[in-house]
């Protein structure tokens, strides 16, 4: 799977777009041979990855704020 640039990512697609990309990776990792575990493995990378952004960002965002 090739990773979306910043000019070709789609900009707010909504929950249902999301929905749509997160069942056919789902299907894509599960065709691959990936295991429940591996896949939840997946999810939980996922999710520290947008945790950690999450945290980068937050600095930035408070600064703003006290402007």
């Amino acid at each position: 799977m090739s990773q979306p640039t910043a000019s070709s990512a789609p900009q707010q697609q909504g929950p249902r777009a999301l929905r749509i990309l997160a069942k056919s990776v789902f299907r894509e990792l599960k065709s691959s041979g990936y295991s429940r575990s591996d896949i939840v493995a997946f999810a939980t990378e996922m999710l520290a990855l947008v945790t950690t952004d999450l945290r980068e960002e937050a600095p930035s965002e408070e600064i703003a704020a006290a402007e």
